[in-house]
């Protein structure tokens, strides 16, 4: 089994191992901290009433069902079609498919808004993750804001590797082992789409978020 297929198929049980939309997309933490992170992204995204919001990358629409109420439309693309079943029983008003964040099945200029959460450190490579801003920018209208969270900052990557137990992770799922995590040099990426964007912005995460020390925040202005 290739390595999208595989990371497809485990999403795809991760979907249907639990009734908790937290545990579904592996980030069990509490309401509290859901609620925090919903607040967080939607201060970095410059989310107003009225705006239309893709979810790239959308799992089981939890993040997103936090952001709608502040939404005239929303919208999600997923890769694993149960999650993207999840997202559409949890906000029945929106609009999901499945597919490639590569390859969005959605006209240019369609949103004010765009948000991809914790989904990049499964790309399979950083020519992928450039492609993937690519369409981004293409659906996303001139003027609007693309907030790329969660991107694990190549910084680090040595310190959370070396760090690792590689025996005890053959044990759990192939997409919550540390080792197969793609980490981003942060310029180069800045470098590759900065002909894109009006603007390119490396934020720190909230300190109290677990991990925030090696996780930063893309925003992009078009």
């Amino acid at each position: 089994m290739s390595e999208f297929l595989k990371k497809q198929s485990e999403w795809q049980q991760q979907a249907t191992s639990s009734d908790d939309f937290k545990a579904q997309v592996g980030r069990p933490q509490s309401d509290a901290s859901w609620q925090q992170l919903a607040l967080d992204v939607k201060h970095k995204l410059n989310l107003i009433d009225g705006d239309s919001l893709l979810d790239v990358g959308c799992g089981s629409g939890l993040l997103l069902s936090k952001l709608a109420n502040h939404c005239a439309s929303v919208a999600g693309i997923d890769y694993a079609q149960a999650m993207v079943d999840k997202a559409q029983q949890l906000i029945p008003n929106g609009t999901f498919y499945c597919g490639e964040a590569a390859a969005l099945k959605f006209d240019s200029n369609s949103f004010d808004k765009l948000l991809s959460y914790s989904i990049f450190h499964y790309f399979p490579s950083q020519d992928y993750a450039i492609d993937v801003i690519k369409e981004m920018a293409r659906v996303v209208k001139p003027g609007g804001v693309i907030l790329i969270g969660d991107v694990l900052d190549a910084d680090f990557e040595m310190a959370i590797k070396s760090g690792s137990n590689l025996e005890y992770e053959q044990k759990i799922p192939y997409i919550h082992r540390y080792s197969q995590w793609r980490f981003y040099d942060l310029a180069h990426l800045q470098d590759a789409v900065s002909h894109l964007v009006n603007k390119f912005e490396v934020l720190t995460q909230p300190s109290e978020f677990e991990l925030s020390g090696y996780r930063k925040d893309i925003r992009l202005w078009l």
